[in-house]
């Protein structure tokens, strides 16, 4: 029988792939991959920050670090992040950092007729 942290740790293996985030800002496209934020991920944003209460900079430290191309790479460098703060609009960084995951079509998408029809039998 496996452990608690044995099932937490197959979960976690399972869902440890990138996802699409799908943006456009300006009829450009900026979309990036990104796995799933784990905790260690917040702590480095953190520990990057001069401030550690600024909350918008952890979280365009966080995006940075997060936004991968399809392959994996890292779409941006440190250096992005002072553009990303005092150079680019407000609206376009929010943009970015509140990008929602394009749908995975392919994990189980519930077909409703095929589950009412399931249902009356």
């Amino acid at each position: 029988m496996a452990s608690k942290l044995d099932l937490l740790m197959e979960i976690a293996a399972e869902e440890n792939r990138l996802v699409k985030y799908p943006v456009q800002i300006s009829g450009r496209d900026f979309t990036y991959w990104a796995k799933p934020t784990t905790i260690a991920d917040f702590q480095a944003a953190k520990r990057a920050c001069k401030d550690k209460e600024d909350l918008l900079e952890q979280s365009v430290r966080l995006f940075v670090r997060r936004a991968l191309d399809e392959n994996g790479t890292p779409q941006y460098g440190t250096d992005a992040v002072p553009a990303l703060i005092r150079v680019l609009d407000m609206t376009k960084v929010t943009a970015l950092l509140n990008a929602e995951p394009e749908e995975d079509l392919s994990v189980g998408k519930l077909d409703m007729k095929s589950a009412s029809a399931a249902a009356k039998k």
